[in-house]
């Protein structure tokens, strides 16, 4: 196959024809390329109501938590992943939202050092605790640690 640079027109040639769109890649198709645009995002990010929390819950009660295809178009203002999460995530009755123990803490950070970033695989260490709930808390360890260093070297700086 022929390097496509070389078939294309620049970039910037067809960029007013294309209005809004941002291109996203450029797929070389026989002789003659095409350009694969991605449309601009229209939806806001919204915060679900309290209506929409007591709509989920009642659907999950009603349908179970495994169809989000299903229990998204009941809710018709959210979709598939937006339902899941916001179940897993924040409504769901098994989740602990109590203060975090030191022991959890502990574990938080070794599991954190045997498994990096990934939340789900640290998660499993943690009974009722979601996964975003164990990136918040890390998120929060990594900022109070990062005060404690900057009041000690500070106050280390001004003893000199």
């Amino acid at each position: 196959m022929s390097d496509c640079r070389y078939m294309l027109p620049p970039i910037e040639s067809i960029m007013p024809s294309m209005g809004n769109f941002q291109p996203f890649i450029i797929v070389p198709q026989q002789t003659q390329p095409v350009v694969v645009v991605e449309a601009p995002k229209t939806t806001k990010k919204m915060k679900f109501t309290p209506e929409e929390d007591k709509k989920l819950c009642s659907l999950i009660r009603q349908y179970g938590s495994n169809d989000w295809i299903h229990i998204s178009e009941l809710m018709k203002t959210r979709n598939p992943r937006q339902c899941r999460e916001r179940w897993n995530n924040y409504l769901n009755p098994n989740l602990r939202d109590d203060p975090w123990t030191i022991e959890e803490d502990k574990l938080l950070i070794a599991k954190y050092r045997e498994f990096g970033t990934h939340w789900s695989k640290i998660s499993k260490f943690f009974a009722h605790r979601s996964d975003n709930a164990i990136r918040n808390r890390w998120q929060m360890l990594l900022r109070q640690s990062e005060r404690r260093y900057q009041s000690s070297s500070s106050s280390s700086m001004s003893d000199a």
